[in-house]
C-alpha cells in the first residue's frame, strides 16, 4: 500500500543520478512506498514502480535486449507504459517510442530505420503490422510487469550505462519525408527533468496528470521523467477525455497540468457543469500558442489563482527550452519566455551563424545541454540542423534585448503574400484578442496573382456570432493590409496531431469549408 503524498516529507531537489536507470534506484531508495503513480484503481509507490520495472527488465534481457538494442514501445498510456519504459532502461537498451495512431506501413517504418530488436506491444495493436516487418514481439501482459524482488534491481545492465548514451528515439512528424529518429542521451533528459524541478515545482505532494501520449516528449520526458524525479506524482490516463479528467483533477488534487490552450476551455467547461473543485490545480502549463482573450478572462473569472505558464521546445531540444508563467506571461502574452538555466538561443539570418541584433527576425537556433546528438543513422539529416553545437530548429521568431523569445512560425508554415513574409502567429496572436475567436489557425492558400492568400480558420467562442469582416477590421488595426486575412472560416475543430498540435498542412488540404460572406 503507497503512502499519501501528504505524508512525504520535504523533497530534496539534487539528484545523483545522471542516468535514468540510476535515477530509478535512487527514487526507491529515497520516497519508499510514497505514492509515484496513480492509474484508475492502481496506486504504486516509488519501491512498487521500481520492483515492477526490474520484472520488466529482466524479461527483456530473456528476450535478448542487451546494452544499446532498441526496443520499440507500441503501447497505449498506463502505468504499464512507464514500468516498461523504465524497465528498457535498466535492461539497458534504447527506448524506440512509437505512436499509437500511426499506420502499420509508417509503424514499419520507424521499426525497419531503428532497427528495432523488439517490439513491446498489445495483440490488438501488433495486428495492424505484417510479419515481414517485425522484429521480435514481447506482448505486454501483466506478468511482464508484476512485482519482483527489490534486491534484483541492483544487478541490471542499464545501471552501467553512461549519460552520454541514448536513452530514446523520438520519431519527428515526417512532415518534411519520412520521420526521423531523434536520439536523446541520458544527459538530455536529466538536464530537462532539472529544468521541471526548478521551473514546474515536480516535489514531493505536487503532482502532474498526464493526458498527452507517453510516445511524446511531453509527456514521457516532462511529465513521467521530469516529475517522478522530484518524487511527485504522475495521475494516468488513456486519452483526454474533458469529463474523466476533470473529475480526476479534482479527486487526486493534481497542481500541474501540461497541454494545450483548448484543452484548458473543455476543462473549464466541464469543471462548470461538473460543480468540479479544482483548487489544487496550481498551474497550467502550454506550448504551441499564447491564451486567446476570451480564455484568459473566463480563467481570470473561474479559477482565478490559476497560473498560466508558456513554453517553447522541440523533440531535438528534449522539450522545455524557453519559459515563462503568471504575471509576466500576461504582461507579455506574446512572448514564449526566456531561455531556461544552462540553455542559449539566438538568431540566424540568411544562413549566418546564430548571433543576429535583437529584434531580428529570423530562424531560432538552440546549444546547450538539452540538444540532442542528431538523428539515428542519419548523419545527413544530422548535419543540416546542427552545427558547432547549435541546433537550427526551423521556427522563425526573434529575441528582444532582454531575453524574450518570439516564435512567429515554423519556415514551412510562413505566408508568402506578394513577396512579403506573413508569420501565421503574429496574425493568430492578433486574431486571438478578439473576444468572438476561442481558437485560431492562420494558413496559406493558393493565390493565382500573389502567390499565396492569407486565410484564418476560427473555432468560434461558445455563444459568439461568427463575423469575419469584424474579424478583418480587428486585425487591420494592428496588423499591416498585407497581412490581415483574406479569408475568415469557421470550423467545429481543427485537425491535430497526438500533441495537441494543429496540422496546418491537413488543414490546407481539407476541402469543403464555407468561407462566410462578408459581414458573416
Amino acid at each position: 500500500m503507497s503512502a499519501l503524498p501528504s505524508e512525504v516529507g520535504t523533497a530534496v531537489q539534487h539528484l545523483e543520478a545522471d542516468t535514468v536507470p540510476r535515477m530509478v534506484v535512487e527514487l526507491a531508495e529515497r520516497y519508499g512506498s510514497a505514492e509515484a503513480v496513480v492509474d484508475g484503481p492502481v496506486r504504486l509507490g516509488f519501491d512498487d514502480l521500481l520492483a515492477r520495472s526490474v520484472t520488466a527488465a529482466q524479461a527483456l534481457l530473456a528476450a535478448g535486449v542487451g546494452p544499446g538494442a532498441r526496443v520499440a514501445m507500441l503501447l497505449p498510456n498506463g502505468w504499464r507504459y512507464g514500468a516498461i519504459y523504465l524497465g528498457t532502461q535498466l535492461a539497458g537498451g534504447v527506448a524506440v517510442l512509437v505512436n499509437t495512431r500511426l499506420a502499420g506501413p509508417e509503424i514499419a517504418h520507424i521499426l525497419t530505420d531503428s532497427g528495432s530488436d523488439v517490439l513491446v506491444t498489445t495483440a490488438e495493436l501488433a495486428a495492424r503490422l505484417d510479419t515481414e516487418h517485425r522484429p521480435r514481439v514481447v506482448v505486454a501482459t501483466e506478468d511482464l510487469v508484476a512485482t519482483a524482488s527489490p534486491s534484483l534491481g541492483m544487478d541490471l545492465p542499464g545501471l552501467e550505462r553512461d549519460a552520454s548514451d541514448i536513452a530514446q528515439l523520438l520519431y519527428t512528424s515526417g512532415t518534411t519525408g519520412k520521420p526521423k529518429g531523434a536520439m536523446q542521451t541520458h544527459a538530455n533528459l536529466m538536464f530537462n527533468a532539472g529544468t521541471v524541478r526548478r521551473l514546474l515545482g515536480a516535489a514531493p505532494r505536487e503532482s502532474t496528470l498526464i493526458a498527452a501520449p507517453m510516445f511524446h516528449a511531453i509527456g514521457i520526458v516532462s511529465q513521467w521523467v521530469g516529475f517522478l524525479s522530484g518524487g511527485a506524482r504522475c495521475v494516468l490516463v488513456p486519452t483526454f477525455e474533458p469529463r474523466s479528467v476533470v473529475r480526476l483533477l479534482a479527486r487526486e488534487r493534481v497542481t500541474v497540468f501540461a497541454g494545450v490552450a483548448s484543452m484548458l476551455q473543455l476543462i473549464l467547461l466541464k469543471a462548470r457543469d461538473e460543480a468540479a473543485d479544482l483548487s489544487g490545480l496550481r498551474s497550467f502549463v502550454m506550448g504551441g500558442s499564447p491564451v486567446p482573450a476570451s480564455l484568459d478572462t473566463e480563467v481570470a473569472r473561474q479559477m482565478p489563482w490559476l497560473k498560466l505558464a508558456n513554453v517553447w521546445g522541440l523533440t531535438e531540444a528534449t522539450s522545455i527550452t524557453t519559459y515563462t508563467e503568471g504575471a509576466e506571461y500576461r504582461a507579455r502574452p506574446w512572448s514564449a519566455g526566456t531561455a531556461v538555466a544552462g540553455v542559449e538561443v539566438a538568431v540566424s539570418t540568411g544562413g549566418g551563424p546564430p548571433g543576429a541584433p535583437a529584434d531580428t527576425v529570423g530562424e531560432l537556433c538552440v546549444r546547450g545541454p538539452s540538444v540532442c546528438p542528431g538523428y539515428w543513422a542519419n548523419a545527413e539529416a544530422t548535419a543540416a540542423v546542427i552545427a558547432d553545437g547549435w541546433l537550427h530548429t526551423g521556427d522563425v521568431g526573434s529575441i528582444d534585448a532582454d531575453g524574450h523569445v518570439r516564435v512567429l512560425d515554423r519556415l514551412k508554415d510562413m505566408v508568402i503574400r506578394g513577396g512579403e513574409n506573413v508569420y501565421s502567429l503574429e496574425v493568430e496572436n492578433v486574431l486571438g484578442t478578439h473576444p468572438s475567436v476561442a481558437e485560431v489557425a492562420v494558413i496559406g492558400l493558393p493565390d493565382q496573382v500573389l502567390g499565396e492568400r492569407v486565410c484564418a480558420v476560427v473555432i468560434p467562442s461558445p455563444g459568439a456570432e461568427p463575423d469575419a469582416e469584424a474579424l478583418r477590421v480587428h486585425a487591420a488595426g494592428s496588423l499591416a493590409d498585407y497581412k490581415v486575412p483574406t479569408e475568415v472560416r469557421f470550423v467545429a475543430e481543427l485537425p491535430r496531431n497526438a500533441a495537441g498540435k494543429v496540422l496546418k498542412r491537413v488543414l490546407a488540404g481539407r476541402e469543403g469549408m464555407t468561407v462566410p460572406r462578408p459581414g458573416r
